[in-house]
């Protein structure tokens, strides 16, 4: 009879598989580093579809998987935080439990492990858990839905106007920045946003400005004026003119404010984009190396993220693609705005070329970045 320990050292085969994170004896060095790359690709297009699920910024799970967490337990966090659990105090306390298994810090944190989903519920045991990475911190903590509250309303083209220019002392290329930066306050790098934009402004200041101004029946002007030479922080002006200080840093401003007036080190501001991304990552990250529960959990992620139809789930696991080519066949599909079993057979006559049907459908890509790699490295560029 096998003892206890035995049969769990089995279940957990069983249910994990193996966890592929050495490379195969004798592979090539560029053939490896390829793999590596596939592997980053891959981790930022799942990244997108975990997001999805709970309608928060793609930056959430992007910071977790490129920080060292594995997928089992970024998949574990987020669902806690779909429970309604705060997700930084989740990192938190598996830091301070020095790594303690994912169904302890649940327990801590008031967490019943039987409302999780089955394949949840399934990694809290023998799900892929390594040594506690990093603790990372989200500002504002996200939450299921927050992507809705991190919109910054668009402004005026005309904005700053002939009077606002005459009043702040413009000159033509700090008016062209703040164009520029109210234009997509949100995806400029983050110094944009320091740049000088008259009488002691910044950018960031017009951003602030004109986002208050157009919730609130106050001039933009007279918030500026406010601000000019910085007489006055943000905060205290957010009270001057009747609104709580925490909309500065708990809604469509979360991006703005930090940046403008400083934040500490490690704190990730998730309504703002991720800048960079790594190049390569370990094997383990390659969505076909995920063990078989990791796949479980990730799979309806995906299915949701495309509004997949049961149909269209039989059809692809009829055709035998791996993970991210489910993905990207998907992700054509919509693009194109064509049934998937057209997406599948010229992918097919192609020679299994994702960069095909881009080509064939005139697909534009624009602002989809991470699909765009993915195909990139798979068609060997």
């Amino acid at each position: 009879m096998l003892r206890p320990l035995a049969i769990g050292l089995l279940l957990a085969l069983v249910i994990t598989g193996p966890t592929w994170a050495d490379p195969v004896p004798g592979e090539a060095a560029e053939v490896l580093a390829q793999r590596r790359r596939l592997a980053a690709a891959d981790t930022r297009l799942a990244a997108t579809w975990i997001s999805s699920a709970y309608e928060v910024p793609d930056r959430v799970a992007e910071e977790l998987l490129f920080s060292g967490y594995s997928y089992a337990e970024t998949l574990i966090a987020m669902a806690f935080m779909g429970e309604g659990l705060s997700l930084n105090e989740v990192l938190e306390q598996r830091r301070l439990r020095g790594g303690a298994r994912w169904e302890e810090v649940g327990k801590v944190l008031g967490l019943r492990s039987d409302r999780l989903p089955a394949p949840i519920s399934q990694l809290l045991w023998f799900g892929r858990n390594s040594a506690p990475a990093a603790v990372l911190h989200f500002l504002p903590d996200p939450h299921p839905g927050i992507i809705r509250d991190l919109v910054i309303p668009a402004f005026e083209p005309t904005v700053p106007d002939m009077e606002a220019q005459r009043r702040f002392r413009l000159n033509k290329q700090e008016v062209a920045n703040i164009r520029r930066v109210l234009d997509d306050p949100l995806g400029v790098p983050e110094k944009d946003l320091l740049l000088p934009a008259g009488r002691g402004l910044d950018t960031g200041d017009w951003v602030l400005a004109g986002t208050i101004s157009y919730f609130k029946p106050f001039p933009m002007e007279s918030l500026l004026a406010a601000r000019v030479g910085e007489d006055l922080p943000w905060n205290e002006i957010a009270m001057a003119f009747g609104l709580r200080p925490d909309v500065l840093t708990q809604g469509p401003l979360a991006g703005v404010y930090p940046v403008v007036t400083g934040y500490t080190p490690n704190t990730i501001l998730i309504a703002r984009k991720r800048e960079q991304f790594p190049k390569e990552l370990p094997l383990h990250y390659d969505l076909e190396r995920l063990t078989p529960g990791e796949k479980r959990a990730l799979e309806p992620l995906l299915y949701r993220h495309y509004s997949a139809t049961s149909d269209e789930q039989i059809l692809l696991g009829e055709k035998g693609l791996d993970m991210a080519d489910r993905g990207l066949a998907l992700a054509m599909a919509r693009m194109a705005g064509l049934d998937l079993s057209i997406i599948l057979d010229d992918y097919a006559k192609a020679g299994q070329q994702w960069q095909a049907i881009v080509t064939k459908y005139s697909i534009d890509l624009t602002g989809h970045q991470a699909i765009k790699s993915v195909i990139a490295l798979r068609s060997g560029r």
